[in-house]
């Protein structure tokens, strides 16, 4: 393994070339730096202020807490050791791979040369422990299909690009029917409504996404599958599974447009039950564009860089908590809101 002087790290301290120093292992971490659940500033800071040193800070709570995940994905960058001194030997401090039940190393569980998602139905017991313990991996197949592959994988952009025309033509379709009044609900004949309360229903129907965005990521998303059903493994993994294993992949962030069609003819029946269509489309509308700021906001947490102190700096490191620190907490991706009342808040003294 190579050995460094202090000074050739130090030579490694600047935004598009930094090194950093654990341990006395020196890291090459130049190409993850973006990728930084806590964002890149933080790195930066430290390394400017503490000669490339990260050790320290890596372990303060109050700075910004890492898993045992951390140590592993850290390990992908080694390029080798602090040379202290002529005659030091520079122990090396690393982490081992968990070993699973059987006796499995976490590296020998899934082969990530095959497409993962037939693969990960056998983990049984181990699935669970081994979907939260993430990997820096930037890429992931899950499908033998390469047409089935290109629809499952989702830049940021095409979710305005194919939601937004959406929200547009539902807005036009309850504005024409809103020319009369119609009833509030289909079980309230009496009451009516006019074009007047397009705006209420619209904003109501934002709103109603919140709630919709926690409910799915509580109960559904986080479902914990049972370990004997390969069929259900094969599911979560698929839902949500992967993005917690693999949560520095910038096209898997967003929700597929063909999957979320799904929810979306789902939820639009349910409302065509309970309103009338005007009363329907206008909700609707509201609610994915409350879908569109939620998967946007999403991929901003994961690859923006909000200013330190902003509402969006908060929100960034409520979610890498959610990620690296307690995954069945924190359920609020947009907003926290219905983390208060369900009980699900994670703690910010760490904010």
């Amino acid at each position: 393994m190579s050995r460094f002087t202090l000074q050739s790290v130090r030579n490694h301290c600047q935004k598009g070339d930094i090194w950093v120093i654990r341990n006395n292992k020196v890291y090459d971490v130049t190409e993850f730096l973006k990728r930084h659940p806590g964002g890149e500033d933080i790195i930066l800071s430290h390394a400017y202020s503490n000669h490339n040193e990260v050790t320290q800070v890596m372990t303060q709570d109050d700075v910004h807490k890492h898993s045992s995940s951390a140590d592993k994905i850290l390990d992908k960058y080694c390029i080798g050791v602090l040379l202290l001194d002529a005659n030091s030997n520079n122990k090396e401090n690393g982490v081992g791979l968990k070993r699973f039940s059987g006796d499995i190393l976490e590296d020998e569980l899934i082969d990530w040369n095959k497409p993962v998602l037939w693969q990960v139905g056998q983990l049984g017991t181990n699935y669970w422990d081994w979907c939260h313990r993430p990997v820096d991996k930037t890429s992931l197949r899950l499908f033998y299909s390469d047409f089935v592959e290109y629809f499952s994988d989702t830049p940021w952009y095409v979710i305005p690009i194919v939601w937004i025309p959406v929200v547009l033509y539902l807005l036009f379709c309850s504005f024409e029917g809103f020319l009369d009044r119609v009833p509030i609900t289909r079980l309230t004949p009496e009451i009516q409504i006019n074009v007047m309360g397009l705006p209420i229903l619209f904003i109501f129907g934002f709103l109603l996404w919140t709630f919709v965005e926690y409910t799915l990521h509580r109960w559904l998303f986080h479902m914990q599958p049972p370990e004997n059903s390969p069929f259900l493994i094969t599911f979560h993994f698929l839902l949500h599974g992967q993005h917690h294993k693999v949560p520095f992949n910038r096209y898997r962030l967003v929700f597929p447009p063909v999957a979320a069609f799904v929810f979306v003819v789902l939820f639009y029946s349910l409302l065509l039950v309970v309103f009338p269509k005007p009363v329907a489309h206008t909700i609707m509308g509201g609610g994915i564009l409350g879908y569109v700021c939620y998967d946007l906001i999403h991929y901003y947490l994961h690859y923006g860089t909000p200013t330190r102190g902003t509402y969006f700096h908060r929100l960034q490191r409520y979610h890498v908590k959610h990620h690296f620190q307690d995954q069945m907490r924190g359920f609020g991706i947009s907003s926290k809101l219905w983390d208060y009342p369900f009980n699900t808040l994670l703690s910010d003294k760490t904010d």
